[in-house]
């Protein structure tokens, strides 16, 4: 291993400091907002939370089937918003049960509880994954928790379940603790295909089998409680939402895929979507070789996490929280064996990848929504160039006599 890292370098990225400010201010929009809701009312603009909590009144008037509905949908987002509004709902039937209790509380307690609980759920698994690094972390994607913090996103639950499934692991906490948290992410299931693969990968076959029954059951009772027509429409939904995204009816600049920027230079979706898998594939045969070299698991979940951003074509800036598990990871690894330069680069690029390019296009655009669907979705020029910085950084640690490797799939 090279020599330590810089004590500069090391004093700014384990700075508890960093942390409480960093915390701050991602909770002082929260209480904005909360303050907007409770006060003014609904004369606020409509964010992805209430999207969520209007799912969450049409289960409780026992209608959720209709979430999955354009049309009505389109009529209850307006309402709120009082103007024409429309994002589609197609979270998997699963995360109906999560959301349902939302409706026993009003918009703006259900948006500070939502908030609160994920953000606090998010930085408990951080901390326990990235240790002292921890504000190094925060720094590193901090863009990305910036676009999060008034809008209550889904991401930072996913993050802490992929990042609860790497503690688990890492602390060996058995095949059946670490099948749960997998299987649990059935609420998104594509942003589970990275460390899926790492779990084929060393054959881990109890916890596929506990992760399998996880979400057969979670399956099964929201097709009691919400009927089996809420399979099909939530396939149809899907369906939809692909179609839209196929021509350009999402807000590709915020998105963070190989796809939408290929989309974004007006390629063909068949294109795009060719250029997307190559990255994909080629981000999971690097989590194939790192099994094979034996790293230590730490770093092999860390290069897991990272390919499963790389997986979805309908990657957003607010995702990103999920990138912060893989640096809790890697991090030790990346800061001492980079030289400094290497680390102003790779945080540079982590910050266009996590949510900069976002805020670059919107500067530059000067909140024009007319052209808000076709600026250039630059987002996964951070994410290629970080990738490829981060692999560079790690080649120079083989694995080290005695290190903690994957546990062995043999009997």
């Amino acid at each position: 291993m090279s020599a330590p890292a810089a004590p500069r370098a090391r004093a700014l990225l384990t700075n508890p400091v960093l942390v409480w400010a960093i915390v701050l201010l991602l909770l002082i929009p929260v209480a904005i907002r909360m303050f907007q809701i409770l006060v003014v009312g609904t004369d606020v603009r409509v964010v992805d939370f209430d999207v969520f909590y209007i799912a969450s009144q049409l289960i409780g008037e026992g209608q959720a089937i209709l979430a999955y509905d354009p049309g009505v949908m389109t009529a209850r987002q307006s309402a709120m918003a009082g103007d024409h509004m429309f994002m589609p709902w197609a979270y998997p039937p699963q995360f109906d049960l999560l959301i349902a209790p939302l409706a026993l509380v009003s918009r703006g307690i259900g948006y500070g509880i939502f908030s609160v609980l994920s953000l606090t759920a998010y930085m408990v698994v951080l901390r326990r994954l990235a240790g002292p690094w921890l504000p190094g972390v925060l720094l590193a994607i901090f863009p990305c928790l910036l676009i999060i913090a008034p809008i209550g996103q889904s991401s930072l639950i996913v993050a802490a379940l992929i990042g609860l499934v790497c503690a688990m692991w890492t602390e060996n906490r058995g095949a059946a603790a670490t099948g749960i948290p997998l299987g649990l992410l059935v609420i998104k299931p594509h942003l589970a295909i990275g460390l899926g693969f790492a779990v084929l990968a060393e054959r881990k076959w109890k916890v596929l089998l506990w992760a399998g029954a996880v979400v057969a059951l979670s399956s099964a009772l929201a097709t009691l409680v919400f009927g089996p027509g809420i399979w099909s429409a939530f396939r149809e939904s899907s369906a939809a939402a692909a179609e839209r995204m196929a021509h350009g009816q999402f807000k590709l600049y915020r998105m963070t895929s190989v796809y939408a920027s290929l989309l974004s230079l007006r390629l063909a979706p068949s294109v795009a979507l060719a250029g997307h898998v190559a990255v994909a594939l080629a981000a999971l045969t690097a989590v194939g070789i790192a099994v094979r070299r034996g790293w230590p698991v730490q770093r092999v979940l860390g290069i897991s996490v990272i390919a499963t951003l790389t997986i979805s074509p309908y990657s957003y800036d607010y995702d990103m929280p999920i990138l912060g598990v893989a640096l809790a990871l890697l991090a030790r690894d990346l800061v001492e064996l980079s030289r400094p330069a290497e680390r102003i680069v790779l945080l540079a690029a982590l910050w266009f990848w996590a949510g900069g390019a976002s805020f670059i296009a919107v500067i530059l655009n000067h909140g024009r929504e007319e052209d808000q669907y076709s600026w250039l979705a630059a987002g996964s020029l951070g994410l290629l160039l970080s990738a490829g910085l981060i692999g560079r950084i790690l080649r120079r640690c083989p694995a080290r006599p005695g290190a903690a490797t994957l546990p062995s799939h043999r009997p």
